[in-house]
């Protein structure tokens, strides 16, 4: 079959959940994928981890050791560079497939919308506003089309809507090619897929998520896992996002009614650094060196 995407993967430490993740591409999906791994971890402290890593090399079509961690945007964009697909698939590591008939409703989708750039699924599992995780459907080793059916009908209110979390979504690989790649001057991770949002937007391209098609995403699971040693915290990520967000983009909708939203409505329609950045061509992001 021809391979017509790649799912690019930095696994932060969840060895096993890559693993659950990976198990569940090759249950539910056409064999039409490469998967790409980028190891941001630290595996070398547990025999566990290295043997997980065996398997997960197993599976995988091409394994990247960098000898740091590269941070989720840079990650990223070295996928993106390497795969020669039609379609990329930005995964987390905490991501578990559910069911067959995914691929095809995303599929359709990008058939019906030609100006689609990425869509990602919803998950029964998210966090509140005080960040704590709250399971909205029963965890099982498999669902049936029953279960599908009603985690839909439990999100109806958010079948559809502009923007995306990039934890989970599937992309047009020439999105990236008229936009431009994360912008890597983001750090470790938080805020760049708000950011890369507000790009397409610019350029006319949309990015959506909704509960059309479910998967399973235990929301926050990477962050939390940032070792301890390097001093970085969930909220120290969030915190750095947002502050990132607001040197180039300026304030968000929630503090200004003229600001920015992950629609790629409102705030400036350039970024606000840009006479101290030098962003090339016009697609506003940063690339850090290695």
């Amino acid at each position: 079959m021809k391979k017509i995407n790649t799912f690019i993967i930095p696994i932060l430490n969840n060895y096993e959940g890559a693993l659950k993740l990976v198990k569940s591409i090759k249950k539910y999906t056409p064999d039409n994928y490469y998967i790409f791994i980028i190891n941001n971890g630290f595996p070398y402290e547990n025999i566990e981890s290295l043997n997980t890593i065996k398997k997960l090399k197993e599976e995988s079509h091409l394994w990247i050791d960098p000898y740091r961690n590269l941070g989720f945007g840079k990650a990223m964009n070295i996928g993106i560079k390497l795969a020669q697909t039609e379609f990329v698939t930005l995964s987390n590591d905490d991501v578990e497939i559910l069911y067959p008939e995914w691929w095809e409703e995303i599929m359709i989708k990008f058939r019906l919308e030609p100006k689609l750039g990425g869509f990602n699924p919803h998950s029964f599992v998210n966090k509140n506003a005080q960040g704590d995780r709250v399971i909205q459907y029963d965890i099982k080793d498999n669902y049936t089309k029953d279960d599908i059916l009603k985690m839909k009908e439990i999100f109806k209110n958010e079948r559809e809507y502009i923007g995306g979390c990039t934890f989970f979504t599937i992309c047009r690989r020439r999105m990236f090619d008229d936009v431009g790649l994360f912008d890597e001057s983001f750090g470790q991770g938080s805020g760049e897929d708000y950011d890369l949002d507000i790009r397409a937007a610019r350029k006319n391209w949309i990015i959506k998520g909704g509960s059309s098609t479910m998967v399973l995403h235990w929301w926050g699971k990477t962050k939390d896992n940032m070792p301890k040693g390097i001093g970085i915290s969930n909220y120290d990520l969030i915190a750095a996002g947002n502050q990132n967000m607001e040197r180039k983009w300026g304030k968000h909708i929630d503090k200004d009614p003229n600001g920015w939203s992950v629609s790629g409505k409102g705030g400036p329609q350039e970024p606000l650094d840009k006479d101290k950045v030098n962003y090339k061509d016009n697609k506003w992001y940063q690339e850090v060196d290695l």
